[in-house]
């Protein structure tokens, strides 16, 4: 009561913890710093749990979470032990292409996420820390679209970041990266809630067909995180 009674008469309290709020957090920010959190706890989680295969983002956009992935992976690394984990990414850096008519969307334009590439790569390299990773450059069309992880040397998924935005997008990845989900891969979404709710559009309509589609995968709710994004650990029903 005592408290309710200090909040109630000095409400300069409120206004000056939501304006720093306001001021300082930037919506972005937030956002990404969520995202390292997740990252995070995939990557711990998936180590406590002796899940060993490499880590693979499509959509690495400028790097930042690719990056974090690799120096807290190094850090991880010393609690359990070298989890000998390759990081893989996939983007074009020219931004989305042609996007069709079912992913519409009033943010995203054809090259809304089109960065400078040289610049990116090399920032990756000097964060890398010396782990191993391997950028796959191009459009998903080129690049996954009817292959399979082992052409490029992907084994066992650790840990999955699906950042692609679209629904297109995020099917060609699950589709491409299915032979790799084992018992403990994490697979996060990103983007799970966009588009108002519609349940056939975007990363979950492109997860909820994927699930139909292969139901001898078993998808767990792990956590939830940022604006709307979700984690799931998998599990093979044999």
């Amino acid at each position: 009561m005592r408290l309710i009674k200090l909040i109630k008469n000095n409400l300069f309290i409120q206004n000056f913890f939501s304006t720093i709020l306001a001021a300082i957090l930037h919506p972005y920010l937030e956002f990404s710093l969520s995202k390292y959190t997740a990252i995070k706890k995939a990557l711990y989680i998936t180590a406590n749990d002796e899940t060993h295969g490499s880590y693979i983002e499509f959509g690495i956009f400028t790097g930042s979470s690719f990056n974090f992935a690799m120096r807290i992976n190094k850090k991880i690394d010393k609690i359990f032990g070298d989890t000998n984990c390759e990081f893989f990414g996939f983007d074009s850096f020219k931004g989305f292409g042609d996007i069709k008519t079912v992913d519409i969307h009033p943010f995203f334009k054809n090259d809304t996420f089109a960065v400078d590439k040289e610049k990116i790569l090399k920032n990756i390299k000097k964060n890398s820390l010396a782990q191993q990773f391997r950028i796959i450059e191009g459009f998903y069309q080129d690049t996954i679209k009817n292959k399979v992880p082992e052409d490029y040397n992907i084994k066992k998924a650790r840990v999955i970041m699906i950042d692609c935005d679209l629904k297109e997008s995020a099917k060609l990845a699950l589709e491409f990266i299915r032979p790799s989900i084992q018992n403990g891969t994490i697979i996060l979404f990103d983007d799970y809630i966009f588009y108002k709710g519609d349940p056939n559009k975007g990363e979950y309509s492109a997860f909820e067909e994927f699930k139909k589609k292969y139901p001898d995968i078993f998808f767990r709710r792990a956590f939830d995180y940022g604006y709307g994004s979700r984690a799931f650990i998998a599990y093979i029903n044999k």
